[in-house]
């Protein structure tokens, strides 16, 4: 049994019922964590507590002004020590999120007329489309039989562009398939042909040990980018962490207040890195929170944790595999022989996705995720859509036509999750497939969703403003 058999004291909101279709209520199970993750009570008990000496951070002279600003540049440090970077070396700029952070990083780096820009066609939006509107981007093919990343076509576009690719930006670990990427060896790779690596790690930092590895490592990571929301803290934190050398661009982005030491009518002077990269009142409670997780996280062990949903996993797929007409895209050896986090993303060759997944939610109480997951050029590889394939349903969507569109179904592993959870959720999905339905579904035109017909719900008997 696991390290970690038995932590769901250790979150809040886990035993929270919600209404089902037959008008019983029934514990929520929750298997959109690649999404969203429940909060650490620890994190929620932490961020209350701040909030009795909550005040401005930076240049305040009250007790608790200065009391929040060495809270705030403590949390530095704990993430930073979190990821084994080197305080010395790399500098860590406070975000809303990833997407944040990936848009902070596109337009602080500086790029010469030619340079590329490479990432790779497994990427979520965060880190594909801020890239598109930089400058040029080419990207890296993926394998189609198990959508695992070519390292030989990466090596290939590196040789292609010559010395003119600025940067390569990949994912830690997919949102769609939990493929792991191979970070050392494509930092490796990376380095060789002269080039910075950056990781989008929001679908591994919670799930992974991740280390930056020393500057002078050719394995090292340059940049790395991650969301406290997606790590069991609320409160919209993410960082931005590299080189400080490289956020030295005459204009930050975002300019504003707290990003200068002085400004005249002709002149700026900015602060120095990272204030100059922080501009405007910073959220500690946000920062705050994801620090507690982080140091919840650590008091686990990130290799018990690894362990723990590796065996989730591996039941999970085992089971969805047993389904008939079930396709579960990637890698689905339940041995996991290579290592992969708990996402799994499937198809029913009977019941369209989203259907598929109002049913759980309906009738069984179950959250997952449907669609294509801020990830269309990979869900469309992955689907055989590629090459072009997808015209028709531009065309559909721009016509307002969204039902039938292609996706896959998701389920994403937290570290609360359990095996009768799986358990639970295999036999619905079977019972689904076999079955169908208990009601009468009907796609609704203006949330572009499944509803049971008939069927109506007061969302504000349960919680309001």
């Amino acid at each position: 049994m696991s390290l970690l058999s038995d932590v769901r004291d250790l979150f809040s909101g886990l035993e929270q019922e919600v209404p089902l279709l037959d008008g019983r209520w029934k514990r929520y199970v929750n298997f959109d964590n690649a999404a969203t993750t429940p909060p650490f009570k620890a994190v929620i008990d932490c961020a209350n507590q701040a909030f009795n000496w909550y005040s401005s951070v930076h240049r305040g002279m009250g007790f608790k002004s200065q009391l929040s600003t060495r809270l705030y540049e403590h949390c530095r440090d704990l993430v930073l020590r979190f990821v084994y970077a080197d305080p010395s070396h790399h500098t860590l700029i406070f975000c809303s999120n990833t997407t944040d952070a990936i848009n902070r990083l596109c337009c602080s780096l500086s790029r010469n007329e030619g340079e590329v820009v490479l990432t790779t066609v497994m990427e979520h939006h965060s880190n594909l489309l801020p890239w598109r509107f930089s400058g040029r981007i080419d990207y890296v093919n993926i394998h189609p039989l198990d959508g695992s990343l070519d390292i030989e076509h990466l090596e290939s576009k590196l040789r292609e562009h010559a010395g003119k690719v600025k940067l390569v930006a990949v994912t830690g670990a997919s949102n769609v398939t939990g493929f792991i990427s191979p970070i050392r060896e494509i930092a490796a790779i990376t380095h060789h042909y002269g080039a910075r690596l950056l990781v989008d790690a929001a679908q591994l930092i919670a799930h992974r040990p991740v280390s930056m590895g020393t500057p002078k490592d050719p394995e090292c990571i340059d940049f790395l980018v991650f969301s406290g929301h997606k790590m069991y803290a609320p409160f919209g934190s993410g960082v931005l962490i590299g080189p400080r050398e490289c956020f030295t661009k005459d204009v930050p982005f975002p300019p504003g207040g707290g990003s200068v030491d002085l400004v005249t009518m002709n002149e700026i002077v900015w602060a120095s890195v990272p204030e100059k990269y922080e501009a405007g009142t910073p959220n500690l409670i946000g920062v705050i929170a994801l620090s507690k997780a982080v140091q919840t996280l650590q008091s686990l062990g990130m290799e018990n944790i690894a362990e723990h949903e590796r065996e989730l996993t591996g039941k999970a797929l085992r089971l969805l595999s047993r389904i008939q007409g079930i396709k579960i895209s990637g890698n689905t050896d339940p041995a996991l022989s290579r290592d992969r986090v708990g996402v799994i993303s499937f198809i029913s060759q009977h019941v369209d996705h989203a259907l598929l997944a109002a049913v759980l939610s309906y009738e069984y109480g179950i959250g997952v995720r449907t669609g294509c997951f801020c990830a269309h050029l990979y869900v469309a590889e992955l689907l055989g859509l590629g090459g072009g394939k997808m015209a028709p349903y531009i065309t559909q969507i721009r016509r307002g036509n969204y039902q039938h569109l292609p996706g896959l179904i998701r389920l994403s592993l937290g570290l609360y999750n359990t095996a009768e959870e799986i358990e639970y959720f295999a036999e619905a999905v079977e019972k689904i497939v076999t079955y169908g339905s208990q009601g009468r579904y009907s796609f609704d035109k203006r949330t572009h969703l499944y509803v049971p017909e008939k069927f109506s719900f007061d969302f504000d008997s349960v919680f309001t403003l």
